[in-house]
């Protein structure tokens, strides 16, 4: 998507929009991305093992597929474009500003496309028409007790398809706890995410 097809986006839904929660933006634009037949990254989880030093990938949700991406050494601290998991143009539609279709502020390195994720022949993406089943799991076994509390160290999240079978660990410090995960999951997902 470029600055100009958001700006497109925003003068046909500046109306509609006006009096949405922010969920109900996302999903406006989900939809409109479909209509137009424009894929868009929505929604980035990150998702690593044995504390960020065994399996680390990315988890990119985008209006058609899930695409998982394996994380280079330097971006297993950081990802740089990325707020509060949200892609540039989505992350723009929940602020104060989100009327404005000024691209200020959005870096050059976080307009990372669908097709940037998919050129790397070690990424893997899948088709939401072809998941069988997809299942976000509260992790209770990482729990944590100490005198400040109990925490969950880290959810999952298993994507079966006909072929294959993905597991994922999510950390909270990460990605939120679950109902955060949850919640925004089932906004990008077109299919229901039993809780």
């Amino acid at each position: 998507m470029t600055p100009r097809d958001f700006e497109q986006f925003l003068k046909l839904s500046q109306d509609e929009l006006s009096d949405k929660s922010n969920p109900e933006k996302i999903r406006a634009f989900v939809e409109w991305c479909k209509k137009n037949n424009m894929e868009e990254l929505i929604l980035r989880l990150s998702s690593e093992d044995k504390g960020g030093w065994g399996k680390n990938c990315f988890l990119d949700f985008s209006t058609t597929r899930m695409i998982v991406s394996k994380k280079n050494f330097f971006r297993k601290f950081a990802d740089l474009g990325y707020i509060a998991g949200f892609a540039p143009y989505p992350y723009k539609l929940t602020t104060k500003n989100w009327n404005n279709p000024s691209p200020k502020g959005i870096r050059k390195q976080a307009m990372i496309t669908p097709e940037d994720l998919t050129s790397n022949s070690e990424n893997i993406h899948i088709w939401y028409s072809q998941i069988e089943d997809f299942a976000l799991r509260k992790g209770v076994e990482t729990t944590i007790r100490n005198m400040l509390g109990t925490m969950i160290k880290a959810n999952f999240i298993t994507v079966k398809t006909s072929s294959e079978i993905y597991n994922f660990v999510i950390p909270v410090n990460k990605n939120g706890n679950f109902n955060e995960l949850h919640f925004w999951l089932s906004i990008v997902l077109p299919f229901n995410i039993p809780a």
